[in-house]
């Protein structure tokens, strides 16, 4: 099986992190699947970009395209999640075999709104008074750390680019959209991922699930919102389940499933 044809992974990170973010994943993810992670707008090393979920969109036709002709599976964490659902309806849907929807079960809209204003406030609040840059340097680390990463994983995502004012252009991007629409109009399999303690996206997980096509759903025990860098081992046996069912063919092995973008 060439390159260019082996089942891929368009894997997309959670607001302010960027693209190793899925690193603690990718490394237990199936070889016989492409990965490829982008920085989405505003993250990482486009940093300089303002988010828009339109630009999002973009990026993950242009990595499905860079992917043609495999089948490929989109999946996201909490922003990335939203960008997945976003992007459905512009994948080639021949080659889009399903989704994996983690921390994005819940439309921000209402009460379910209002942690992420308080949210958007307090980061905004606090870049009146100290850099960025100091914030990023002085409290990121240990809050990776205290998610239990190793080391490595944590020095290549602060190498890589960590952005706090993006995260009120990525809640005032999602606000009011109804996501749950979108998802009923995917025909694809989709799965979705919550932590058992991540109230807002439990709340409102049986109503996305019930517009689905085909949906199936995990709780994580004890775990609160991003399951991703919370339960990497847990989160990438379910993406490997997933993935063996909706791409259903005999794979080749041997390949490395490391696979970055470029430029």
């Amino acid at each position: 099986m060439s390159t260019s044809a082996r089942p891929t992974l368009i894997l997309l990170h959670g607001a302010t992190l960027n693209n190793h973010m899925w690193d603690p994943i990718r490394r237990h993810l199936d070889s016989r699947y492409r990965v490829i992670a982008p920085d989405l707008p505003g993250h990482g090393a486009r940093r300089d970009e303002p988010f828009t979920l339109a630009a999002a969109v973009a990026t993950v036709a242009a990595a499905a395209r860079s992917a043609a002709p495999s089948p490929i599976v989109v999946g996201g964490d909490s922003l990335g999640g939203y960008t997945a659902l976003a992007a459905a309806a512009e994948m080639p849907q021949d080659r889009l075999k399903g989704l994996i929807l983690c921390g994005s079960s819940s439309n921000l809209m209402g009460t379910a709104l209002l942690p992420y204003l308080v949210q958007k406030i307090i980061v905004r609040t606090t870049l009146w008074f100290v850099t960025e840059e100091h914030v990023v340097r002085s409290r990121v680390p240990k809050l990776l750390i205290s998610l239990k990463l190793p080391p490595e994983d944590v020095a290549t995502l602060m190498k890589a680019g960590i952005s706090l004012r993006v995260f009120a252009q990525a809640v005032d991007a999602l606000r009011g959209i109804d996501f749950r629409a979108k998802l009923a109009a995917v025909e694809q399999p989709v799965v979705i991922i919550n932590g058992a303690k991540d109230r807002g996206h439990i709340r409102q997980e049986a109503s996305f699930a019930a517009v689905a096509h085909h949906a199936a759903t995990h709780r994580l025990e004890d775990c609160e919102h991003g399951v991703t860098l919370r339960r990497p081992l847990q989160v990438a046996a379910l993406m490997n389940d997933f993935a063996e069912k909706v791409f259903a063919g005999p794979l080749e092995s041997g390949a490395s499933a490391a696979t970055y973008p470029t430029g």
